[in-house]
C-alpha cells in the first residue's frame, strides 16, 4: 500500500493525501504549493474537556454500567487548550471560490468562530446540527441529555455546490458511530459515515477535493473515497493518523 506523508508532493496526483503533523504547518505547506480545495469539512477539538475538567470525563460514558474506553484523560488530552481561531486564517487561501466549509464545534465556541470567519470574508450561511437518535445519557438524572452536535455551514463567495431537490432543514438525524466503523481503532469523537456521506453528497461533486485539517481517524476521507471524491487529511496524533491510513488503504471502513 502507498504511504502518504508531507514529503511526497506527488501524492496530490492520487485520490488521497494524508499528512501526519501540525495542521498549521501543513496547511501552510498546501498554500505554498498552490493547492486549492472544493470543500473543507472538519471537526476540530471543542475544548469541552477543558470546560468540564479532566476528572469529569466519566460523565460521557454510554450508560450507567458501560465504559467508553476511548474517553480517558490520555485520549482526550487534545481537547484541552486548543486555539479555536488561529487555523481559520488559512481557509480563504485554500478554499476555491464558491467552496463549502463545514466546521463542527461546541455551541459556546460558535459565535467567536463565526465572527472571525466574517472578518476573513467567509460567508456564514447557517448553524445546523447532527441530531443523535441514541445520544450518550451523560448525567441524565441531573440534566437534559445533549443529543445534538452543531456545525457552521459557510461558503467563500460565488455560487456554491448544493445538491438538493427539496428543502433541506439542516437537521442530520443519525445514530452514534457504529462499532464496525471502529474496527481499526477508536477515536473518541468519530463521526458516523452516513452523516459525512450525506454532507459530501450535498456539498460536493465527484472528482472534487475535500480537506479535513483535523482528520482524526479519517472518516471524512473514507466517505470521500466511497463517493469518488479526492481527499487531503491532516492529523497531528500519530495513533489516529495510522488508523486513518489503514482505513483508507483497506476496502473495509
Amino acid at each position: 500500500m502507498t504511504h502518504y506523508n508531507t514529503q511526497r508532493e506527488e501524492e496530490l496526483k492520487s485520490n488521497h493525501w494524508l499528512m501526519n503533523g501540525d495542521c498549521l504547518k501543513n496547511m501552510d505547506l498546501l498554500i505554498r504549493r498552490g493547492i486549492k480545495v472544493d470543500a473543507i469539512i472538519t471537526d476540530p477539538p471543542f475544548n469541552i474537556v477543558e470546560k468540564i475538567g479532566a476528572s469529569n470525563i466519566h460523565l460521557f460514558k454510554q450508560g450507567d454500567k458501560a465504559k467508553n474506553t476511548s474517553m480517558t484523560k490520555e485520549n482526550m488530552a487534545f481537547d484541552i487548550g486548543f486555539d479555536q481561531i488561529s487555523w481559520l486564517s488559512r481557509i480563504p487561501k485554500l478554499l476555491r471560490q464558491g467552496g463549502n466549509l463545514i466546521i463542527f464545534n461546541d455551541w459556546e465556541n460558535m459565535g467567536d468562530i463565526a465572527k472571525e470567519l466574517r472578518g476573513l470574508k467567509i460567508k456564514v450561511k447557517s448553524l445546523n446540527h447532527w441530531q443523535k437518535n441514541n445520544p450518550c445519557p451523560a448525567e441524565w438524572k441531573r440534566r437534559f441529555v445533549a443529543g445534538r452536535e452543531y456545525f457552521l455551514h459557510c461558503t467563500k463567495g460565488g455560487k456554491n455546490t448544493f445538491n438538493v431537490d427539496k428543502v433541506h432543514k439542516g437537521c442530520f438525524t443519525y445514530p452514534l458511530t457504529k462499532k464496525s466503523e471502529k474496527s481499526f481503532g477508536k477515536h473518541p469523537n468519530q463521526k458516523p459515515l452516513n452523516l459525512l456521506t450525506e454532507m459530501l453528497e450535498v456539498l460536493t461533486n465527484e472528482g472534487q477535493t475535500i480537506l479535513d485539517p483535523f482528520m482524526g481517524s479519517g472518516s471524512t476521507g473514507v466517505a470521500a473515497k466511497a463517493l469518488n471524491r479526492n481527499f487531503i487529511g491532516i492529523e497531528l496524533d500519530n495513533k489516529y493518523f495510522k488508523i486513518a491510513e489503514t482505513r483508507l488503504n483497506e476496502d473495509r471502513t
